[in-house]
């Protein structure tokens, strides 16, 4: 393996492993949801509770 060869593989390496702390960063703090629900973007709004949108109204509708 040459010195080219050695640092794009090692380049691979850290993307890889920063995708994959990335990625278990999101899950456990809860910033990404496991579990689908009617929309998913109305699960995360701040103003859910007041929303008229269909769609927040089935979310609203399914966590009673």
């Amino acid at each position: 393996m040459n010195r080219k060869d050695f640092l794009k593989a090692g380049g691979r390496i850290l993307i890889l492993g920063g995708m994959a702390v990335s990625t278990g960063y999101l899950i456990v703090n809860d910033q990404v949801d496991t579990t689908c629900s009617v929309s998913p973007t109305c699960k995360k709004c701040g103003k859910l509770s007041g929303c008229d949108l269909p769609q927040a109204k089935e979310v609203n509708d399914g966590q009673k």
